[in-house]
């Protein structure tokens, strides 16, 4: 059985699947871990479905790929005074960091410390993404309309 139904025209599609965020009812008391329920319901989708516009963006993910990262370190000699397990598993605790504690981490660093990691940031952006191509991306589809069951 595939997810995406065949008989459905591209724009119903859409519409079906802009109509409900997972994220606003994904229950785990009614559903919890390892379980299956069966189901069998039909509903109305009625409503319109708009794109809005797309907007090109820098191909970020290029430049910040492992890959990259690790020639940056071997190539500007950083290896050298640091043994590559160390260095990934500093990468390793930094890069599983979520905001807050990255923000922490960046309060903690001495002002010269901070001074150097603007200006790289800076550049990085100026330089790195700023000279991309750029990625033509397709506007974001909206559902607005009425869902029952019936």
């Amino acid at each position: 059985m595939s997810k995406t139904p065949t008989d459905l025209t591209p724009v119903e599609a859409m519409a079906l699947a802009q109509s409900i965020r997972i994220a606003e009812c994904n229950d785990v008391s009614a559903l919890p871990e390892q379980t299956t329920v069966p189901v069998d319901f039909t509903v109305h989708i009625k409503g319109e479905v708009t794109r809005g516009v797309g907007t090109p963006r820098a191909a970020t993910n290029r430049a910040r790929t492992s890959a990259s990262m690790v020639m940056l370190l071997v190539a500007s000699g950083v290896t050298r005074n640091h043994s590559p397990r160390q260095l990934i598993e500093k990468w390793s605790n930094i890069g599983s960091l979520d905001k807050v504690a990255f923000n922490q981490l960046y309060n903690g660093l001495s002002d010269e410390d901070k001074e150097v990691y603007d200006e790289c940031i800076q550049l990085f952006e100026s330089e790195i993404v700023g000279k991309l191509p750029l990625i033509p991306v397709k506007g974001g589809v909206k559902f607005k309309g009425n869902i029952t069951k019936e």
